[in-house]
């Protein structure tokens, strides 16, 4: 028990960091390691997911709006479309078994991955990118609904897909598109969150983490914002990817080899 009050935290912090560098969330290793690890069902580390990705991205939130990385009218789309998505990706969680779960889960962030070290890779030459202005798109409303449902489903945080689209298709500034995603990850996360945790029976001993969960996220977001803020778009791009490839790659292998 105690080993695994240490080991929460650290990870946490580890998690929260990659997620204000990358604005993913970092979801998807979270959910690995609370259902490989600590045992937990699909449902449980879902919910364990998006309150910790909540909780580093309020904490990154306050370091970008300072900075004024935040686009708001951004904001406002995947606020709505990111809340509407992740309800209803919640309430898919509970009608696919954890076995079922644990199959499919690592595809979704290795696509996603893919996608994005590939368009990375074809852009490595861009000078410049595109700052979001007041008129985003309907293609980033339904991006926005899918992340959500995704990321509902999966507890991951709308950050992978949307943050991919936005860079890698729409061609926009990385640092701008990731802290935003990241502000409407507080509510998404927020949202869905409550939706997993409130609607099953959770072991009282399974509650204990979650301080030490919340902990770990702060000082994380804190680190991982102020070092964001520093490193080149094409870095922040190339870092996201290889992320979220290396996500997919290891939820795949645990769920065939352990």
């Amino acid at each position: 028990m105690l080993a695994i009050l240490i080991i929460v935290p650290l990870f946490a912090m580890f998690i929260a960091f990659i997620s204000n560098m990358s604005g993913i969330g970092g979801g998807a290793l979270l959910v690995l390691f609370f259902l490989y690890y600590m045992g937990l069902s699909s449902v449980s580390a879902g919910g364990l997911s998006l309150i910790t990705i909540a909780t580093s991205s309020m904490v990154g939130s306050y370091s970008n709006i300072k900075h004024d990385f935040v686009n708001m009218p951004l904001f406002k789309i995947l606020l709505i479309t990111g809340v509407i998505g992740v309800l209803l990706g919640s309430l898919l969680s509970f009608v696919v078994p954890t076995a079922i779960f644990k199959g499919v889960f690592g595809f979704i962030p290795l696509s996603i991955g893919m996608f994005s070290l590939i368009s990375v890779l074809k852009q490595r030459n861009i000078k410049s990118y595109l700052k979001p202005g007041k008129n985003i798109g309907k293609d980033v409303s339904f991006i926005g609904f899918l992340a959500g449902i995704i990321s509902g489903f999966t507890g991951m945080g709308i950050g992978g897909i949307t943050g991919t689209y936005m860079t890698a298709v729409r061609k926009m500034t990385p640092k701008i598109i990731f802290s935003t995603i990241i502000l409407a990850m507080i509510i998404t996360s927020v949202f869905g969150g409550l939706l997993h945790l409130g609607s099953i029976s959770f072991p009282e001993n399974t509650l204990v983490y979650i301080p030490f969960l919340i902990i770990g996220a702060v000082i994380g977001a804190f680190i991982g914002a102020r070092v964001s803020g520093v490193i080149k778009s094409k870095n922040l791009r190339l870092f996201q990817s290889l992320v979220i490839v290396f996500t997919g790659v290891l939820a795949i292998s645990i769920y065939l080899f352990i």
